[in-house]
């Protein structure tokens, strides 16, 4: 295949392939950074998490809303049935409080007319009193001898009290030394007098000093005033301004948009002439050049043509006639040649397309790798925090089921049966023993085994206070406070329990000390049976103030009545 159609056709699809790359290298750029902003899968699951634990508080939250949205209708709907209630009350009450009104007004008038009644009969009686006195009536003069009286035992009284002030300032006045008292009052008021005349001094200079301000502040306000008629000038003149640069921006981007469409059509002509100049290739038509281009003034590039022997009439003739002709045939062997050139090109895409995925699957690869030793890692300090836990529980344990034994037989043995009883712990699952629980096994002095919920009360807290023991002897604690432990014990199992308690104090410790029964300890007991507490060192009483209406506290020291 001859001609430069070809060399055309392989150009324009290489740059349209070009531009497709291009534009897939965006698209992924833009998906990578998507991926950066969205983070990684941990943080996606953890935000995932996050959300929906906060889903679920608003679910619940949604949930007790509801409930008392149910609730506050309920009340709503009993508070309006209260309301009809008494509503109905009312009206059954409202007959009988109108005639009691009725009742009660009529009363209030026959008293009025009792009382009228009564008036004209005691001013009849004291009429020749009244005339004598100068007064309406023996009301009036009741009035005014009781308003007189009150007044004068009032005055009494405030007469009393200045006579009184008066003897004890009488008496202090005596007494007191008045020559220091007069020279103290005349230096105060020296110093008044001086003080007075700074302030006056300073008031002068603080008026001067107000006038300069004032003065000033005016100058300022003036000043002001002038700026202000300047800026708005200004501004006058910014809005101008601003009008005629949009009016320019306006007109420049008119000009912008002709110029586009000139380069456009420009581009179109040149886009065209190209065209023309492949198919006079192709038909092999020499076109008249001009020899020296600078003769012209062109500035494109390539070969400059001679458009003057062109006649107008023969060109139109020719594509009238010939040209159209040619054209058709041409464009028939250019569409069977495309055609057979597609049959039978290669993929040249295809070298790439197996690199980018060869690159795809390294990547997967090295993550692959990165996956499995990260998860290798984990795996391995899971294994090992696993391991630790184990040795820390199983060394806990094997301790405590060693020493639990020898602290139950203390707790139990007495002078009929000096061996105690008999305790143990067992694994139930010795291979994996957080899949399952521990078997705690208590056997009290004379008695056959039986499981711990079949012992008593006092047998069940005995052995409760072995593994206490037992437990604080592995990891000691600084003190123990127990609440009520003998509430459930007798009076020989309370004596042994504080006795132990007693032999592992800080005092007892350290006259017996043994290792295998565990170290001594600190201990706060609450107890109300006093064959417990008489073993203390000290006392603590709590009893209730009537007179104070409060909690109040004893104390007593145990340690200067020990036994010897």
């Amino acid at each position: 295949m001859t001609g430069g159609t070809s060399g055309g056709m392989e150009a324009r699809s290489k740059k349209w392939d070009d531009a497709e790359i291009e534009g897939l290298k965006k698209l992924k750029e833009q998906y990578e950074s998507e991926l950066e902003e969205l983070g990684s899968l941990r943080e996606m699951h953890l935000k995932e998490s996050e959300l929906s634990g906060k889903i679920s508080g608003l679910e619940k939250k949604m949930q007790y809303a509801d409930i008392e949205k149910q609730s506050i209708k309920d009340k709503l709907a009993n508070l309006k049935q209260e309301k009809q209630n008494i509503r109905r009350e009312i009206d059954c009450i409202s007959p009988e409080l109108k005639k009691l009104k009725d009742s009660i007004d009529k009363r209030s008038a026959e008293i009025r007319k009792l009382e009228k009644r009564i008036n004209e009969i005691v001013d009849r009686i004291y009429k020749d009193f009244s005339e004598y006195v100068g007064v309406n009536n023996i009301r009036e003069y009741e009035e005014n001898q009781l308003k007189a009286a009150q007044e004068m035992a009032e005055e009494r009284v405030s007469v009393s009290d200045q006579l009184a002030k008066l003897k004890y300032q009488l008496e202090y006045e005596k007494k007191r030394d008045m020559d220091l008292r007069i020279k103290e009052l005349e230096s105060s008021l020296n110093s008044l007098e001086n003080n007075l005349k700074n302030v006056q001094k300073k008031e002068s200079e603080a008026k001067v000093a107000a006038e300069k301000t004032t003065s000033e502040i005016n100058r300022l306000k003036e000043e002001v005033q002038e700026w202000k008629l300047k800026s708005d000038e200004c501004e006058k003149d910014m809005q101008e301004w601003k009008k005629r640069a949009s009016n320019a921006t306006t007109n420049l981007s008119k000009l912008n948009r002709q110029i586009n469409s000139k380069e456009s059509q420009i581009e179109q002509l040149i886009s065209r002439k190209q065209e023309i100049l492949e198919n006079c290739e192709l038909e092999h038509i020499s076109l008249p050049t001009i020899a020296d281009p600078m003769e012209t003034e062109s500035l494109t590039e390539g070969p400059v043509f001679d458009f003057s022997q062109l006649n107008r009439s023969l060109l139109q003739d020719k594509r009238s006639s010939d040209r159209e002709k040619h054209e058709i045939e041409f464009k028939q062997k250019i569409d069977g040649l495309v055609s057979e050139i597609e049959r039978t090109a290669p993929n040249l895409r295809a070298l790439d397309q197996y690199e980018a995925l060869k690159e795809k699957e390294r990547v997967a690869t090295e993550e692959f790798e990165a996956a499995r030793k990260e998860e290798k890692e984990v795996a391995d300090k899971y294994n090992a925090v696993k391991q630790k836990r184990n040795e820390l529980f199983m060394e806990a344990f094997n301790h405590i089921s060693s020493i639990i034994d020898k602290i139950y037989k203390q707790l139990t043995k007495s002078t009929t049966h000096p061996l105690g009883g008999t305790s143990y712990l067992n694994l139930e699952n010795e291979d994996d023993p957080f899949l399952h629980g521990i078997k705690y096994t208590a056997m009290p002095p004379t008695k056959r085994f039986r499981d711990m919920e079949q012992l008593s009360g006092g047998e069940k807290t005995v052995a409760a206070l072995a593994l206490l023991f037992s437990i604080h002897s592995y990891r000691p604690s600084p003190f123990f406070i127990l609440d009520e432990v003998d509430a459930a014990l007798d009076n020989l199992n309370v004596a042994k329990v504080a006795g132990y308690i007693r032999s592992k104090s800080c005092e007892g410790s350290r006259l017996n000390q043994d290792a295998d029964a565990g170290c001594g300890f600190q201990s706060i007991v609450i107890s109300l049976k006093d064959s417990f507490y008489d073993k203390a060192e000290a006392l603590v009483g709590v009893y209730r103030d009537s007179e104070r209406s409060c909690s109040r506290t004893l104390t007593f020291d145990l340690t200067k009545y020990r036994e010897s």
